[in-house]
């Protein structure tokens, strides 16, 4: 625990009136956004240890006996051009968090300003920071966007002064608040700020930047806030599990080439962050029976059926096959036995398109087999359907998942959906996943007639669940990365505001792909 929170102050000499200490406990203004919060310690500085054992690492700062504000030990960073700080990873993330200080500035020289305290990504990338100029001045630094603001205080030498940075990381609706010895400073704090998706993990007092000259003293530092709820992690595949009548079933285990439905569930069950399971479609072979789905799909995919979305393929439509081997087809063509087996979870069974909310993200999953749905067209049912969904949720950040692509280089491309496109794109939607073409391709953001477009839609076909493997044939515009010979699942972080990817390939395989965007 910090100190002002341990026991009531000592008598000591501050020679600031403003740095104001109530039984233990710094008075935060009437109307502050802290006043009266209480929020977790996240972190307190364990400077009464003598060193600096609670800090995760650091160079060139002290912990010393005589620049004390509070207790008998406070940390001092006294340079002429060395680095000179400590830092803290939060042993969880937060979205929002205030970082209180007692702040003692001896002296500053030179010709750059001193930043004294930073908040960091768990990585280190900085997202905010507060420094003092050579003529003493108090600034914010938002690291996102590059934009220092100096503002109307001067640090005072020779006083402790009270310093809070408080701040919510939301994208462009972040928001920045700083108090300095109990008042707001107007000038460096607001509700409209851009600091990024990513949350907090680190907090850094001092400078790590060398060729900077100051002397300071650090006391009383305290990290408060909640931890930040996880991102959701949404793993989507489609064409997964091999009916058991095919001569590669092999018991469930598969061939070299072939049926690799467990292997590919297995990197599901190794991943514990993930939250939700997109499958999309043609999930069991050759038609979706429902015995099929005890035998192959259960057994492997199956063991995350509770979190599992999943959206209807064409297979499962499937009435009978007279080529291949086949398993309790639904003679009436009505993919009863998906329906049976993923029950409320897959929508009403007449429709097969429904919708729901993953974190900050809403999700749209659509019926491409589009007879079976009443038609995917303009006017249709389905695409009404979406267009009023899309209206009833307005947030920043969507994806859609359906079977067929209107875009693959995989040869199996559809236009049907391009009426569903067109809603997405003219919504604003960021990402669109399918499979049916049993390969991995991911494209440039683009509009539904294959335009590039920054603001569009980025596709991606994941049809790598571990059925088998077909292969492109021409190219398709706006296509990015292609693989035809790798088995695994497509991984997605849903941040506020983003997202980020990577394909995850079963053991043994080496083709990776990974990258992030912003939502529109």
């Amino acid at each position: 625990m910090g100190r002002l929170a341990k026991r009531p102050v000592r008598a000591v000499a501050l020679a600031s009136a403003a740095f104001i200490l109530a039984l233990g406990t710094l008075v935060a203004p009437a109307g502050s956004k802290q006043a009266d919060a209480s929020p977790p310690v996240l972190f307190a500085d364990g400077f009464e240890s003598g060193t600096l054992s609670a800090w995760s690492g650091g160079t060139g700062l002290l912990v010393q006996q005589q620049l004390v504000a509070d207790g008998a030990w406070a940390a001092r960073s006294t340079t002429t051009g060395a680095a000179s700080y400590a830092y803290r990873t939060l042993d969880a993330t937060t979205g929002e968090m205030t970082v209180r200080l007692a702040l003692h500035l001896v002296s500053i020289s030179g010709t750059s300003s001193f930043n004294f305290l930073k908040v960091r990504t768990t990585t280190g990338t900085a997202i905010a920071e507060l420094y003092i100029t050579p003529t003493r001045i108090l600034g914010l630094r938002n690291d996102v966007t590059g934009i220092a603001t100096n503002s109307p205080n001067t640090v005072t030498t020779g006083v402790w002064h009270d310093v809070r940075l408080h701040i919510i990381v939301n994208g462009t609706a972040s928001t920045t608040e700083v108090l300095f010895d109990g008042a707001t400073v107007p000038a460096l704090t607001s509700n409209a700020a851009n600091l990024g998706t990513t949350a907090v993990g680190r907090v850094q007092i001092g400078e790590n930047v060398p060729g900077r000259t100051a002397d300071l003293g650090f006391d009383t530092v305290t990290v408060t806030g909640s931890a930040a709820s996880p991102d959701p992690v949404l793993a989507a595949a489609g064409d997964i599990a091999c009916d058991p009548l095919n001569p590669n079933f092999n018991g469930g285990a598969g061939t070299s080439s072939n049926c690799h439905m467990v292997t590919v569930a297995n990197l599901v069950l190794a991943d514990p962050a993930i939250t939700t399971v997109a499958a999309l479609g043609d999930v069991q072979y050759e038609c979706g029976g429902l015995a099929a789905f005890d035998v192959s799909y259960h057994p492997s995919w199956g063991r995350f059926k509770a979190i599992t979305r999943p959206t209807v393929g064409n297979h499962e439509y499937i009435a009978s096959s007279s080529t291949v081997p086949a398993t309790d087809c639904d003679a009436n063509g009505t993919a009863a036995g998906y329906y049976i087996y993923f029950g409320a979870a897959a929508g009403d069974p007449a429709k097969g398109y429904y919708s729901y909310q993953l974190g900050t993200w809403h999700v749209i999953v659509l019926n491409t087999t589009c007879e079976k749905a009443g038609g995917c067209g303009v006017g249709s049912a389905q695409e009404q359907w979406l267009r009023q969904d899309l209206a009833l949720h307005p947030v920043a950040c969507t994806v859609a998942y359906f079977h067929i692509p209107l875009w693959s280089s995989g040869g199996r491309a559809s236009p049907n959906a391009r009426a569903l496109v067109t809603a997405l794109y003219q919504a604003g939607a960021e990402l669109v996943l399918t499979g049916h073409d049993h390969v991995y391709e991911r494209f440039a953001p683009q509009d539904p007639d294959g335009q590039p477009d920054p603001n569009g839609v980025r596709a991606f076909v994941v049809g790598t669940g571990g059925a088998n493997h077909t292969s492109f044939t021409t190219i398709a515009a706006n296509s990015e990365v292609r693989d035809a010979t790798t088995f695994g699942i497509l991984r997605l972080t849903l941040q506020p505001g983003g997202y980020a990817w990577t394909f995850v390939p079963e053991p043994g395989g080496s083709f990776r792909d990974s990258g992030s965007g912003s939502c529109h």
